[in-house]
């Protein structure tokens, strides 16, 4: 994430889900963490795979798994507790063998998201670890969450 980011309302994502902000999760200063937020976004990823049905986490599970290539976080906005979250979740680019996930993350009633996020995941087997093309099932997943960023609403000055 070179360029700077702008806020985004939750209809820019596909598809969110609700949580509660942890005491633990604040710091010194009374706010969200900022290592705390890759941690919602990367519930909010595994939690849409699985209802995507693309990602197995049974013990004895099977299929590809996601190795994290790349993270970064941009922030808009302070997150303090008590919060109510909602964390949006979409793809932004798919490749051969791996996604590039994009997060909103919303502190109770926020119009625009508080901070926006990405992860570059390559998808791999889940014993030789090597990259491995994206099942059909992460396909269907991915483009029922594909998002263009080039869509994106523009800010209004």
């Amino acid at each position: 994430m070179g360029e700077r980011l702008q806020a985004l309302p939750l209809h820019a994502f596909p598809w969110a889900v609700e949580t509660q902000l942890q005491w633990a999760d604040s710091d010194i200063y009374g706010h969200l963490n900022n290592v705390a937020y890759l941690a919602y976004f990367d519930t909010a990823l595994n939690m849409a795979l699985v209802e995507h049905g693309a990602l197995d986490v049974t013990p004895d599970g099977n299929g590809l798994i996601g190795l994290v290539a790349q993270s970064g976080a941009q922030y808009f906005a302070e997150v303090t507790f008590p919060s109510r979250l909602r964390v949006g979740v979409r793809v932004e680019g798919i490749g051969r063998t791996s996604l590039t996930w994009g997060f909103g993350l919303f502190a109770r009633d926020m119009l625009l998201c508080a901070a926006r996020g990405n992860f570059v995941h390559v998808y791999v087997d889940r014993q030789t670890r090597r990259p491995h093309p994206l099942s059909p099932a992460l396909q269907r997943c991915a483009q029922a969450l594909y998002v263009d960023p080039a869509t994106d609403e523009k800010p209004t000055s």
